[in-house]
């Protein structure tokens, strides 16, 4: 068996973005609906003798009880994801969540299966069915732009970005960067990642990290390393009294900006910054921020890892189909270009 795994809510906002200027004539925004539904026939032309399924996201409850913690604990000013619910939305996305609903009903009469389990993010879901199939599969194609999944690419699994289309696969992934798929999450882990609210080591990218991942492997390497060349002094510089902690974390840089960012009382090491910033300590700022917030990065680390063990996973398996409510759903968006084109969704002709 040969299988397609659809990120629905990463492939559905893309496409609510990139046609945000599409309206039926009652002026609802249908681009969502025209650019997933296009994809999904264009997969079907590409992919005519797979097994579809469409996984659609739930809150993560492991990342957000693990945050929840983290923050109480001084590690970390904020909880997974908590930056999206700040601020005015978007329209596409306002558009998106307001008529998802018709989106996943419409899509249900084609046949193709869709799963949203509580408490797990899609990527969770579709990396759980990977690592169950991947044994046992000839082929298993990812659909998403999502680069969290660059961890769960293997030999038969591989990635395809419509918006670019092309895969990524092992073997272009390890080409490109020269770490294994796997050590995605080390790198993650080190640098954090804004757009999840995940924070990694102040001042660290990914050229930072993926130089660090290289030499030593794993984050825990290279913590470990900066533990051997710098707890030496640890004994001089064990402890920062409040004053000298509150006068650290006022320090700023020439632009106003703090110079010691998020640091935080009874974090490792944080006494060896006293000596850092009296010049007795010689080491570069970012492996002395490494080894302050290893604890962050512990974190972090396990919030970018996939689930791979996801109890309970339903059997995939095709439903029964409905051309004439699907075709209704097309016509009250306006998307009537696609009409040509349903057969696809099908009877899927060979592929390209």
């Amino acid at each position: 068996m040969k299988y397609v795994f659809i990120d629905g809510n990463n492939l559905a906002i893309r496409a609510a973005f990139a046609n945000d200027y599409m309206t039926n004539s009652d002026g609802e925004d249908s681009g969502a609906h025209y650019g997933f539904f296009n994809s999904l026939i264009n997969l079907k032309f590409k992919f005519p003798d797979y097994q579809f399924l469409v996984a659609w996201d739930s809150g993560s409850a492991r990342r957000k009880k693990e945050t929840v913690s983290a923050k109480e604990a001084g590690i970390i000013k904020d909880t997974y994801k908590a930056n999206r619910k700040r601020g005015k939305i978007a329209k596409p996305l306002a558009s998106w969540f307001r008529t998802g609903h018709h989106l996943k009903n419409a899509l249900s009469k084609t046949g193709i299966p869709q799963i949203l389990m509580e408490g797990h993010e899609a990527d969770d879901v579709i990396a759980s069915y990977c690592e169950m199939l991947k044994g046992e599969s000839e082929s298993i194609v990812v659909v998403t732009s999502d680069h969290d999944y660059y961890q769960i690419l293997d030999s038969n699994v591989v990635i395809w970005d419509g918006m670019k289309s092309d895969y990524v696969t092992k073997d272009s992934f390890e080409n490109e960067n020269g770490i294994s798929p796997k050590q995605h999450v080390d790198v993650g882990a080190l640098m954090g990642d804004t757009g999840d609210n995940i924070f990694g080591i102040p001042g660290w990218g990914i050229k930072t990290a993926i130089p660090a991942i290289k030499k030593n492997k794993t984050w825990e390497n290279v913590i470990a390393d900066l533990e051997k060349k710098l707890l030496k002094y640890e004994s001089e510089y064990s402890e920062l009294s409040d004053e000298e902690f509150d006068e650290l974390s006022k320090k700023e840089t020439k632009s106003g900006k703090p110079l010691y960012a998020d640091i935080y009382r009874n974090q490792p090491h944080i006494g060896l910054l006293k000596g850092f910033d009296n010049k007795k300590i010689k080491v570069a700022k970012k492996d002395l921020m490494a080894l302050l917030f290893k604890d962050r990065v512990k974190l972090a680390y396990s919030l970018k890892k996939m689930d791979l063990d996801i109890e309970g996973l339903p059997e995939i398996v095709s439903l029964e189909k409905d051309k004439g409510m699907l075709l209704e759903y097309f016509q009250y968006y306006d998307i009537v270009s696609l009409v040509d084109r349903v057969d696809l969704l099908f009877n899927p002709t060979e592929g390209i």
